[in-house]
């Protein structure tokens, strides 16, 4: 017992409250998530994909309003990219290597996080380049910035057809 007026640690609430939402599990964060996202203008009406999504992003929202930021891409395409990030080491090689990925893409059955990364290194591989100079691009391609989960994760959860599409829109880009 101190004379002194108690003391409330504003940041050690948030890291209680951040090692509190990784332990949850995801059924759990459901309900107030959803609130989150549709005040924050995203609708997501399908449950399992949303479960999906907030297993992957718990772990790197500190408090329920982060998931909006953390999560938003997964319901919808970056509104901007970050071609900054990508323009200084572009080369046509790697636009190439971009091109032949979608097509091996289109192969990949089943489409799981583990499948898609041999994809890729198989990719990189036959044209020569270091995946870890491949994966900032891809991730950019995906999530329009340097952030989200592992990258594999992202376009398993994005599917098939949304991963191509987004990947192929900005290797135009950057072509073009």
């Amino acid at each position: 017992v101190h004379s002194a007026g108690a003391r409330f640690d504003y940041e050690k609430a948030k890291w209680f409250n951040h090692e509190w939402m990784k332990f949850l599990p995801a059924q759990h964060l459901l309900a107030p998530v959803r609130r989150i996202l549709q005040e924050a203008g995203v609708n997501s009406t399908d449950e399992a994909y949303l479960l999906k999504v907030i297993e992957r992003v718990k772990e790197r929202c500190v408090l329920l309003t982060d998931f909006p930021q953390q999560s938003g891409f997964f319901f919808q395409p970056p509104a901007t990219i970050d071609l900054a990030a990508i323009q200084p080491k572009w080369t046509t090689e790697k636009a190439a290597f971009f091109h032949s990925f979608m097509a091996a893409l289109q192969t990949v059955e089943p489409w799981t996080a583990m499948g898609l990364e041999a994809c890729f290194k198989e990719s990189a591989a036959a044209a020569q380049l270091k995946p870890g100079d491949l994966q900032l691009p891809l991730r950019i391609m995906l999530v329009g910035g340097k952030f989200g989960p592992g990258v594999f994760d992202i376009a398993d959860i994005l599917g098939k057809e949304e991963t191509i599409r987004r990947i192929e829109v900005v290797n135009s880009q950057l072509i073009g």
